[in-house]
């Protein structure tokens, strides 16, 4: 499949004017209207190179200059293979775009326009519909039961697979038009001729093909996408990127889930229009978490303080600790929310993690030690620091052994204990706010050693299956 992609250039227009998005002066075009950190362009541009897209033509033509410059600064960023070509009759519709570019084109190619969001499994559905050479292929949504959508999308009457209608305004739609193609050459002759009748539209082109059995249509329902076309939209399209965050991670524990991403993606927003990476996210929420296990060692110096004043040392401990739980979130949202997945950032940011679990539990082992002169608490810490990086050991181990991640369901049972290192760390934060150290300590021991324990029978039967 990657190699397939790869082999495919893809087109992606960027020559019109976007005015209905633009309402003010046209000081930027808006193929470079930033959104979430990347521009329009931009994302289009990496989101296909997720799908494995390793060479681009882009179609210029309203505030070409500007385009060339940024398409410029792109090639050189990601070092892409980028074709810039210029429609010099971009304002006849944007089926003249896709014939500027005819000369560049002897095989298959997908076509895109840059306004619009989409996960790189559309493209990789289109390449599996595979309907042979000469067969051009539109992914189409049937998801059509807002009236609102019909108002400005270009629609869809579709007869099994074969498109047998496509405009705006048609009656009994069956599909929207989602604008991603895989095409062929011979698009653009009937682009040509529908160019000849007055029809500078993809469209016109494509209802060309109708009835000739060259244009087919590939159900891409179940996969996300967004037209940027107006404010509302790119308010919209802006909303929809940060909810999929929410559940871009497969293997979420429960605090992750339903508290620390809450709050994760409100600073991922504010963070993302800066040029700040994943891996300064990393550290800071590293630094963050070694300060408030500083905090909980402090309190082993404190013992003849009044109680109020280390209950609120404790309490700064824990909070401090939690916030680098939440920090440990921002990091993975701006990679995929940049669509700049690194594998070292991956590495780096897993290897950070350990110091954090380790010194915080010290921490709070000193600090209650200190305190109490419980020599139980120094043997409960042996176990928790023993047990607490077995869970990340065996995810990693799990994955190495059997090609794939170790997901909750295959804990069974296993997966209602506190033992995901948010949990564990929001195990620490109570254990800190709430003056129960002592408490936290026993039970990250026991849990942690306990469901390594027992994983070695859920393992056998995962691998198993």
């Amino acid at each position: 499949m990657e190699d397939t992609l790869a082999k495919l250039p893809a087109v992606i227009l960027a020559a019109g004017k976007g005015s209905r998005l633009k309402k003010e002066k046209y000081i930027t075009p808006k193929p470079l209207t930033p959104l979430l950190g990347l521009s329009l362009l931009e994302r289009s541009i990496l989101t296909c190179c997720q799908a494995g897209v390793k060479e681009f033509i882009i179609v210029v033509g309203f505030m070409k200059d500007k385009l060339h410059s940024h398409i410029e600064e792109l090639r050189s960023k990601y070092g892409l293979s980028i074709l810039t070509v210029e429609n010099s009759n971009w304002e006849s519709g944007n089926g003249t775009s896709v014939t500027a570019c005819s000369q560049h084109l002897t095989g298959p190619f997908f076509l895109l326009m840059c306004d619009h969001l989409f996960e790189p499994k559309i493209l990789e559905d289109l390449i599996t519909a595979d309907y042979g050479a000469g067969v051009c292929q539109l992914a189409v949504d049937r998801n059509i039961d807002k009236p609102s959508e019909l108002k400005e999308a270009t629609l869809v009457q579709i007869d099994e697979k074969d498109i047998r209608a496509i405009g705006k305004g048609i009656e009994n739609p069956d599909a929207i038009d989602t604008g991603f193609f895989l095409c062929w050459p011979l698009l653009f002759s009937a682009l040509k001729k529908a160019q000849e009748k007055g029809d500078g539209s993809l469209s016109g082109g494509i209802r060309e093909l109708i009835g000739t059995g060259q244009i087919r249509a590939v159900d891409a329902s179940r996969r996300f996408w967004h037209d940027v076309d107006t404010p509302e939209d790119f308010n919209q399209g802006e909303k929809r990127l940060l909810e999929r965050l929410k559940t871009a991670k497969r293997i979420d524990g429960p605090v992750s889930r339903y508290i620390n991403r809450y709050f994760s993606i409100k600073l991922t927003r504010l963070l993302a229009p800066y040029h700040i990476t994943p891996n300064q996210v990393s550290i800071l929420s590293t630094l963050v978490g070694l300060f408030g296990a500083a905090c909980f060692f402090s309190i082993g110096f404190l013992t003849k303080w009044p109680p109020l004043w280390i209950w609120i040392v404790s309490g700064l401990a824990g909070f401090l600790v939690q916030i680098s739980s939440i920090l440990d979130g921002v990091d993975g949202e701006i990679a995929r929310l940049k669509l700049r997945p690194s594998p070292y950032g991956a590495y780096l940011d897993y290897m950070l993690d350990r110091f954090v679990d380790g010194f915080a539990v010290m921490g709070m082992v000193y600090g209650t030690f200190m305190l109490t002169g419980n020599f139980m608490i120094i043997l409960g810490g042996f176990m928790a620091l023993l047990g607490l990086p077995l869970s990340s050991i065996h995810r990693a181990k799990f994955l190495a052994e059997a090609k794939r991640n170790y997901l909750d369901e295959d804990d069974g049972p296993l997966r209602y204990l506190p033992y995901s290192r948010d949990v564990r760390l929001f195990i620490v934060f109570l254990g800190g706010v709430f003056n129960i150290a002592e408490l936290a300590i026993y039970l990250l021991a026991i849990v942690s050693n306990l469901v390594a324990l027992l994983r070695l029978y859920t393992v056998k039967k995962a691998m198993k299956n």
